[in-house]
């Protein structure tokens, strides 16, 4: 039998009354229980997901506290832009920013980029918190800048100031090989010996002759110091020498370029021709003395026109050439000379060997070391091939005794603040008289000491010749030999008290000969003193002393006199040498006992004429340290670290750092 078709409704409803006895059974406790526990399962769902979102939000918050610290951390270690700082203007700021440019920049030699580093800005903060501190930028493109303008206006000042001149100069290139011309000059002023760098300059393609004439003409033109120079010193390179070869001193020009034929008669009187002849009785000695006045300071200056070269060579220079030479000629001592640099050279690649050193006290002369001890030493590190037998030592011995005044000079004669041209001429007689000495007490080094004393006559041979010694006439005469017989190297000696004529008188010249080079530079002195009182650069003459003054204005007025005979008794009596006041001037100071340097300047009262003429003469420099100082500072600026600096930077900064004592 077939079931008749039910649909989905009535069977729910046929099934529900089946299960009446379970809905029966179902109390409806729990049914709230389970309406309950849903709720709850619903409640822990959302609790945990408000605790995963109150985790989130606090771990927000968090990382907010933390960037908010690290925020004012930062803030910490710079300046706030909120802070308070010092005005304007303030001294305060002022003198902190001179400080930092001056003693750190300039002086220490720190790099510009110094102010951006964070440890400086920490620094100052905890230092001077209201100190605003100045860019990279400001202080490359205004700050340094305005530095060196004002510098360079002092420079000005002081050339103005000086009344005589010298120079030193010469080029230079830095670790990125760029070139550089660097000239100073050096004057006194008020006793006070001054030195400053006058430029530096960049120096493009090739350094000829002709880029350094007109560089050093550039300099001297924008600092009008071309009739103030007295000499300028270079070293004994070839683009030096032919630059500065033709250099007259100013006051010379004439002598080598033409002379005025009628220079007797134009000078000091005017022409007497017209008028009664009775009316020049009484000036007819006058006239003659004139005369005689103007012949003298043409003889003096004559005598010093054919020694007027502007340009000398460098001392120290110089010796290190004559050095060289006598150790190319001296083979003997060069294996010598090797084992000892090699001894040198282990005390830095060997520990052991620069201990025993230190221990024995003696880490830098050779020769201060006990043979004995030194051999020992070598032998235990099985370096016996620079042991030292007797030979060896006594060669050694030999060799520094020959070269010790030569090192000694070399030294004196680079000092600062003092007379040094003055060192040459002694230095050289002492060192040529002591080389003759050493030739009887060598055994191994004859040959470097003869190579040694041909070389220092073919070099200082001009020298030598103004002082009437002998010497060969064979010897082949070098580039600087007659540049040496300049009078300023007898003179600078005289006008410092502490040798006057004593390095003369004291040598182991003959007594004849040094009674002849005594008179000799006393007469040098008499004809710069003449030069110097009357002679101008365009050679005009100009009296001196009153009463050689008074004497030639009254030969200019022609008048009766009643007693005119006896006026002219006087005016003879008064005219007798228009110069014997020099003469007296240089006796009285070779007399005096006073044996400090700067004797002239200070009794300038009493030494007049001497005092102006050691102005001129005392302020050369005998060598080119003073010029190879500014590039030692340059090098200083231009560390490795600093390799990227540009030209006009390190330019500026090089003449702000070797003129920081300008005032």
């Amino acid at each position: 039998m077939i079931k008749p078709m039910i649909n989905i409704r009535q069977w729910y409803h046929s099934n529900l009354g089946l299960n009446q006895s379970w809905a029966s059974q179902v109390k409806p406790s729990q049914i709230k229980s389970s309406e309950s526990s849903q709720v709850k399962s619903s409640q822990v769902k959302s609790s945990q997901a408000s605790q995963v979102k109150s985790s989130e939000s606090s771990q927000v918050k968090s990382d907010q506290v933390k960037s908010s610290e690290s925020s004012q951390v930062k803030k910490s270690s710079l300046p706030s832009s909120s802070k308070q700082s010092y005005p304007a203007g303030h001294q305060r700021q002022q003198q902190l920013h001179d400080a930092i440019v001056q003693n750190l920049m300039i002086e220490l030699g720190l790099p510009l980029s110094l102010v951006e580093r964070p440890e400086f800005i920490k620094f100052i903060s905890a230092v001077a918190p209201k100190f605003s501190i100045t860019s990279r930028r400001t202080l490359r493109r205004t700050t340094i800048p305005n530095l060196y303008n004002k510098m360079n206006d002092l420079l000005k000042q002081f050339c103005s100031t000086a009344q005589y001149i010298s120079l030193t100069l010469d080029i230079w290139s830095d670790r990125r090989a760029r070139s550089f011309f660097s000239i100073t000059g050096h004057a006194i002023i008020d006793t006070q010996f001054k030195s400053y760098v006058l430029c530096f300059l960049p120096l493009n393609e090739s350094h000829s002759s002709e880029k350094l004439l007109g560089h050093y003409e550039l300099i001297i033109n924008e600092f009008q110091i071309q009739n103030k120079l007295c000499r300028i010193i270079t070293d004994n390179a070839s683009n030096n020498i032919k630059a500065f070869e033709d250099l007259i001193i100013p006051g010379f020009e004439s002598y080598f370029y033409g002379e005025d034929e009628n220079y007797n008669d134009s000078n000091l009187s005017d022409s007497n021709d017209s008028g009664d002849d009775s009316y020049d009785n009484s000036t007819m000695p006058v006239t003659t003395t004139t005369q005689e006045t103007l012949n003298i300071v043409k003889d003096s200056f004559d005598n010093l026109a054919s020694s007027s070269e502007l340009r000398l060579p460098c001392f120290a220079h110089t010796l290190q050439l004559v050095v060289k030479d006598g150790l190319e000629e001296a083979i003997c001592i060069k294996q010598i000379i090797a084992k000892v640099s090699k001894i040198a050279k282990l005390a830095h690649s060997s520990t052991i060997f620069a201990e025993n050193l230190e221990a024995i006290g003696a880490i830098q002369k050779v020769l201060e070391i006990p043979s004995a001890q030194l051999n020992l030493m070598l032998t235990e590190l099985k370096r016996k091939d620079l042991c030292l037998g007797t030979r060896d030592t006594t060669m050694l011995h030999e060799f520094v005794s020959l070269l010790v005044l030569i090192g000694e000079a070399t030294t004196v004669t680079q000092a600062q603040n003092s007379p040094s041209i003055s060192l040459v001429g002694p230095s050289i007689i002492s060192i040529y008289y002591d080389l003759i000495n050493e030739q009887n007490n060598i055994t191994f080094t004859t040959t470097l000491c003869n190579a040694l004393l041909s070389s220092l006559v073919a070099r200082f041979g001009g020298l030598f010749k103004a002082l009437n010694i002998e010497i060969d006439s064979t010897i082949h005469k070098k580039g600087t030999y007659d540049l040496y017989g300049d009078p300023i190297f007898l003179v600078a000696a005289f006008l410092d008290a502490k040798f006057k004529l004593k390095w003369i008188t004291e040598s182991s010249l003959s007594e004849e000969k040094k009674i002849d080079a005594c008179a000799k530079i006393k007469s040098l002195v008499f004809d710069h003193c003449v030069v110097l009182r009357n002679v101008v650069p365009d050679v005009n003459v100009a009296v001196t002393q009153d009463e050689t003054i008074e004497i030639i204005s009254d030969s200019r007025i022609k008048r009766k006199g009643l007693f005119s005979y006896l006026e002219n008794d006087i005016k003879k009596r008064k005219v007798i040498d228009p110069f014997q006041y020099i003469h007296d001037e240089i006796s009285l100071f070779a007399e005096d006992v006073d044996n400090d340097s700067l004797l002239v300047f200070r009794k300038s009262s009493i030494y007049k004429t001497l005092s102006r003429l050691a102005v001129k003469v005392l302020c050369v420099s005998a060598t080119s340290a003073p010029v190879e100082r500014v590039f030692s500072q340059s090098g200083f600026l231009m560390r490795q670290h600093r390799a990227s600096m540009s030209n006009t930077t390190l330019q500026m900064l090089t003449m702000l750092k070797c003129n920081s004592h300008l005032q």
